[in-house]
């Protein structure tokens, strides 16, 4: 009789204070407040507003092994130009060009190799950098400007 009341205290009290045999017991979820998926959100609720994007920083050149150019059209120190070569000495490293509207352009031959095929009285277009040398010879040149005739 002993035992029974013995073994019915010790049933009665781990089902009382929720004691298991097993001590691995897992953790009951979190809830998760604000609405769910289903629910939708009330008038009241702020709307979210997306973090702000990190500003992107470019490395610094010592860091970073690349080189990174930008280039602006408006600043660009290049300039195109067509027309008909007046000269060229490839010794002294000059040359002229006479554009279509009789304006007479001098320049700077840095690369003679560009100008090895290419002789007196052939039309071509230049690209000039700030410092008026020929950086790029085309020989496929912009359509030619037709001569302005005035109504007399």
């Amino acid at each position: 009789m002993l035992r029974t009341i013995i073994g019915v205290g010790l049933v009665g009290g781990a089902l009382l204070t929720g004691w298991s045999p097993s001590s691995n017991e897992v953790p009951a979820p979190a809830p998760h407040p604000g609405p769910g998926p289903t629910v939708p959100p009330k008038p009241s609720d702020p709307v979210p507003v997306p973090p702000d994007p990190k500003p992107v920083i470019p490395p610094h050149p010592s860091i970073n092994p690349y080189a990174y150019l930008m280039a602006d059209t408006a600043t660009d120190p290049q300039h195109t130009i067509s027309g008909v070569l007046a000269k060229i000495d490839l010794i002294e490293q000059q040359g002229l060009l006479t554009t279509d509207l009789g304006r007479e352009v001098a320049f700077r031959i840095p690369k003679p190799e560009l100008f090895l095929n290419l002789s007196v009285g052939q039309r071509v277009t230049l690209k000039l950098d700030d410092r008026q040398q020929a950086v790029r010879v085309m020989d496929s040149t912009a359509p030619e400007i037709p001569p302005h005739f005035s109504a007399k």
